[in-house]
């Protein structure tokens, strides 16, 4: 009963497999008269391994076909955010404080009008010694406060390098891991940009420094030249001790 049984799991095995790859051409044998089909065990094993190889190529092909889709899958980008607004603010700090800033638009001529010793030749319009102390003064001041502003943003740049490394860690394909070191290398251009601005900040408060300390130092040499250049007033005894009298009227 189970050599029956057996027998027809196989003929049912074997009326799938020519189902599946074709019928195969048959052999056909005579016994008294009539005619049989004959099997062939080889050919159906041999087109049992020819499936067996087309079923790993296609397993090998799906797996190329889901590396090819990760490595292609984006997503990771948009992290960067511009800091136009930033760097524009720092810059402009200088000017809340009312010193004389890189920003500012007039700058040659602002600096001219302040720092007289810049032309000697020219004095008109130029701003009293006291304002001239109070911009330099507050030029330091706005050149502080934006080294402030760049360290009160610490913080933000703290969570955008915490969310490039959650996406660094996270990403599954080649795509991905390339868009990952674009928006670092964002990062570290936006760095490079803040540290120039730092350094603007601080060469415009070490010139306007250096501005007023040789502005005065011109002032003093003008002033002690035109003292000694005035005639001694009417009635100084001059180095022959006689009185230092006014030149008569010209006619």
């Amino acid at each position: 009963m189970n050599s029956r049984k057996s027998s027809e799991q196989f003929l049912a095995i074997m009326v799938a497999l020519i189902c599946l790859f074709g019928r195969p051409v048959p052999a056909r044998a005579q016994f008294g008269g009539g005619t049989q089909i004959v099997f062939d065990p080889q050919m159906f094993a041999r087109q049992l391994q020819q499936l067996q190889q087309e079923t790993a190529t296609v397993t090998n092909l799906a797996q190329q076909l889901q590396y090819a889709i990760k490595n292609t899958t984006g997503g990771d980008a948009g992290v960067w955010q511009s800091n136009q607004n930033l760097l524009t603010n720092l810059g402009n700090l200088i000017n809340e404080q009312e010193g004389l800033s890189y920003t500012f638009q007039g700058l040659t001529q602002e600096f001219q009008q302040l720092y007289p010793g810049f032309n000697a030749a020219s004095t008109a319009g130029v701003q009293s010694p006291q304002a001239t102390i109070d911009t330099t003064l507050n030029t330091l001041n706005g050149a502080l406060a934006s080294a402030q502003a760049q360290a009160q943003n610490f913080q933000a740049e703290q969570a955008s390098l915490q969310t490039l490394e959650l996406k660094n860690q996270t990403a599954i394909g080649n795509l991905q891991a390339v868009q990952v070191s674009n928006e670092i290398a964002l990062a570290q251009v936006q760095q490079v940009q803040m540290l120039r601005q730092l350094v603007m900040a601080e060469m415009n408060s070490q010139n306007v420094a250096a501005a007023n300390q040789l502005n005065n130092q011109v002032q003093t040499g003008l002033e002690a030249q035109a003292l000694f250049s005035a005639p001694p007033p009417a009635g100084t005894p001059n180095f022959l001790g006689t009185a230092a009298t006014s030149p008569p009227p010209q006619p």
